[in-house]
């Protein structure tokens, strides 16, 4: 005689000493473990991805690079960033000097833009240098022999 109770919860058998277990209650109740078991694994809606589980755990990561002077420089991270924030070390994040602004720091984020010295790209963030002042304003966010620390988070 197969199983005559099921536990409560996945209804599996659950034998009484006087019943004989046959393979297809055996082949039932892995089907159901694997159903009820793979199925909770693959939801999405109830665990997070590998994605997502890198940005809870890693919400930002921290760039540091030396300036190279160029006019614009794509600064890789690997991922589209939400925000970044950059600035230059030992400097003010805003000096006045030689009749304009320079501007040492800046930040962007996706889906509300930021300033004009620093843009979010899909693998990371564009920062602008400029030798000469526009509009009384100069960006030094990316100049020769200088460092530079951005938080990026994901």
């Amino acid at each position: 005689m197969a199983s005559s109770s099921f536990t409560t919860h996945l209804g599996l058998c659950n034998w009484d000493a006087s019943d004989r277990p046959k393979r297809a209650d055996f082949v039932s109740d892995n089907n159901i473990l694997d159903n009820a078991v793979g199925g909770h694994i693959a939801n999405t809606t109830m665990h997070l991805t590998a994605a997502e589980k890198e940005k809870a755990l890693e919400p930002y990561v921290t760039v540091i690079y030396a300036g190279s002077g160029t006019d614009d420089r794509v600064v890789a991270t690997g991922f589209a960033p939400k925000l970044v924030m950059v600035y230059k070390k030992n400097a003010a994040p805003v000096m006045y000097e030689n009749g304009a602004m320079t501007v040492n720091s800046a930040c962007a984020a996706y889906g509300h833009g930021g300033s004009a010295g620093v843009s979010l790209s899909s693998s990371g963030f564009v920062v602008r240098q400029q030798s000469t002042a526009s509009d009384g304003m100069r960006f030094s966010l990316n100049e020769s022999g200088c460092q530079y620390v951005a938080a990026v988070f994901r």
